[in-house]
């Protein structure tokens, strides 16, 4: 009986695996992308850790509408993983005017 309570507690902790056709939610105020070019830059500002200069370029993206940022969790179903890539392309389920609308995260912006 432990044993099978450990293994669920470990199931929980690990979270849900990321496939395409799963429904998952994402972290509210993520950052979201509708052109791979324009995640891959925001990526490697990222990882450069550089945060004045991914802030500045991040909030020129934001104010032309290059990208979006949802100040609140939303659902969605996955349509496609690439790990290599740290991406995601994701159909969003939540209820409003954004429902159906199909955009690029990376794969930290998913609750897991």
């Amino acid at each position: 009986m432990a044993l099978l309570m450990l293994l669920a507690l470990t199931g929980v902790a690990v979270g849900s695996p990321i496939r395409k056709g799963a429904t998952m939610r994402v972290k509210a105020s993520s950052i979201w992308f509708q052109d791979a070019a324009l995640l891959t830059r925001w990526q490697a500002l990222q990882q450069a850790g550089d945060a004045a200069a991914l802030a500045s370029w991040q909030d020129g993206l934001l104010k032309t509408r290059d990208a979006w940022q949802f100040l609140h969790p939303l659902d969605v179903k996955i349509l496609g993983y690439r790990p290599k890539t740290h991406r995601v392309d994701v159909e969003v389920t939540s209820d409003g005017r954004m429902q159906g609308s199909r955009w690029m995260l990376d794969v930290d912006a998913l609750v897991r």
